[in-house]
């Protein structure tokens, strides 16, 4: 196919969703190149991308539009997280647009030239595919993945490609997770209809997260997503273990999570023996 939609619109056939929250314009300077470079790359696709901005006020208009003036950027007005967003955008993508991949995108990311071509060809080699996720480079996640066949157990959202087909089948993410641990809940819902899920190594996105300042507010949000994440896979120990930590950390109560039993397949997918990373390591 064509960078086109199947109805001849003109309207790119793949898009590019980008969540903000009070970034740094150096951030999305970095990025903004990255994207050219995509654009740029021999063989590449046409792509649409769009900056949805969650901040408390809509100062970053100016930044983004000081970067392309033709920048399609919108002020949702309230913080969504990181989900909703996506929903938001996805939903559009998906609907009126015709799109047939949408690709999360992380404003801290700076994305190899190739990485957005290598996405698309890797989603497009399988008819099952439902998710595929750019390799983070020079910090490379310790989750594994086939070499042969990039399948996974679940896919990091910095950067993601999401089918048509899951967004079918599946919808977007949960957005009961406003931050973290929606990315492990998605791909798991993917391999539970069956689909494919996947590393694609030749896209690679370079994501320095050692450099990041520790944030006690991050740690909890990443207990207190885990903790739904247990409860919504039916694993009381995992639940309650985040629950302490959150507390620990001086996490506001909240009202715990019902318990819910997945269905079979879920159940086997679902792997919570390997704490907060759920997967073994490969190193």
């Amino acid at each position: 196919m064509s960078g086109r939609d199947a109805a001849g619109r003109g309207e790119p056939g793949i898009w590019l969703g980008i969540v903000l929250y009070r970034n740094p314009a150096r951030e999305l300077e970095r990025l903004r190149a990255s994207l050219q470079w995509n654009r740029d790359a021999a063989g590449a696709p046409a792509f649409r991308v769009v900056w949805l901005d969650n901040s408390p006020d809509d100062s970053l208009r100016a930044v983004v539009g000081g970067l392309d003036a033709r920048a399609d950027y919108r002020y949702s007005g309230q913080n969504l997280g990181f989900g909703g967003a996506h929903n938001r955008l996805m939903a559009e993508a998906f609907g009126k647009a015709g799109a047939r991949h949408y690709i999360c995108v992380n404003p801290d990311g700076v994305l190899h030239p190739d990485c957005v071509r290598e996405l698309v060809h890797e989603a497009d080699r399988q008819s099952d595919t439902g998710l595929v996720e750019a390799r983070l480079f020079p910090d490379e996640h310790p989750k594994p993945y086939d070499p042969a066949t990039g399948e996974t157990p679940w896919c990091s959202g910095c950067v993601l490609l999401v089918t048509r087909k899951l967004h079918a089948r599946a919808g977007g993410f949960d957005e009961r997770f406003f931050m973290y641990c929606e990315d492990v809940d998605l791909s798991w819902r993917a391999r539970g209809l069956g689909l494919s899920i996947r590393v694609a190594p030749a896209a690679r996105v370079h994501h320095y997260t050692v450099t990041r300042e520790e944030s006690p507010l991050r740690e909890r949000m990443v207990r207190r997503s885990a903790a739904l994440l247990g409860a919504k896979y039916g694993n009381a120990a995992f639940m309650h273990d985040r629950l302490r930590e959150y507390a620990a950390l001086g996490g506001e109560p909240f009202a715990v999570p019902e318990l819910v039993k997945p269905g079979w397949r879920l159940s086997r997918i679902a792997e919570f023996g390997h704490h907060l990373e759920f997967a073994r390591r490969r190193w």
